[in-house]
Order: structure tokens, then C-alpha cells, then sequence
């Protein structure tokens, strides 16, 4: 069983692995997503260490009682942020694999201005057609 301390150092190092994938995450390349695995592994393994510590209600001073709620708090922020990075870039990756698949279709769909699909343009070699 850890000692309140150690409890307090792994949800200190947890909390800042994940604030190091946050930051990652504030740019969403591909690459940053991969390495930042690396962060969110590390960060839940520091918790699962410290969860049966946390669940056991042993003898804590209300200093260190204080401390761990400020750090699982402060925990807490992090994993929303970074789940709201993530769920942002999970919805511009999904948003651009569509635009690439309706550019890799023949039959790309003429939009109107309002966002509704137009009916299919028909291609006539010998025309030029110009909007502007």
C-alpha cells in the first residue's frame, strides 16, 4: 500500500503526463496523437497504483487530505480537456475523411450556396462553365 505521499506523487505525475498530452492535442497531427498514447498510458498507470490507496480510507492528516483533493481536482480538469481535444479532433479528422471521399468520387455532389446537394452536374467537354 502506498503512503499518502507517494499517493500524492503519482497523481502529481499522472496529472502532468496528461496536461503534456493536452498540449499535444492543442495541435492534432497524427504524430501527436501516437506519441501522446505514450503520455496516456503512463498517466494510467500512475492511477492505477494509487487507486486502491485512494480507496481505502486510511488515517490522513486534513493538509494531506486537502492536497489530494486539490490533485485529483486539478486530475480531473485535465481529463476533461483532454477529452474535449480529443473529441474536437476526432470530429475535424471525421469531417476531412469525408471531404476527401467526396472528392475521390466520381459523382461529386454540386452544393448549393444553402449546404443542400444539387442536382449532378453533367460534364460536356466541349463547355466551360465559370461562377464568380
Amino acid at each position: 500500500m502506498l503512503n499518502v505521499n507517494a499517493e500524492l506523487e503519482q497523481i502529481r505525475t499522472a496529472r502532468s503526463r496528461l496536461q503534456k498530452f493536452r498540449i499535444k492535442l492543442l495541435r492534432p497531427s497524427v504524430a501527436a496523437l501516437e506519441s501522446g498514447s505514450a503520455d496516456l498510458a503512463a498517466a494510467l498507470e500512475c492511477l492505477k497504483r494509487v487507486e486502491p490507496a485512494l480507496g481505502s480510507h486510511g488515517r490522513r492528516s486534513v493538509a494531506l487530505e486537502q492536497a489530494l483533493h486539490v490533485e485529483v481536482a486539478g486530475l480531473r480538469r485535465e481529463l476533461q480537456q483532454v477529452n474535449a481535444l480529443l473529441e474536437g479532433a476526432a470530429g475535424f479528422y471525421q469531417g476531412w475523411s469525408r471531404l476527401l471521399g467526396c472528392a475521390a468520387d466520381e459523382g461529386a455532389v454540386n452544393y448549393t450556396a444553402h449546404g443542400a446537394a444539387g442536382p449532378p452536374i453533367s460534364i460536356d467537354s466541349k463547355n466551360v462553365v465559370m461562377h464568380g
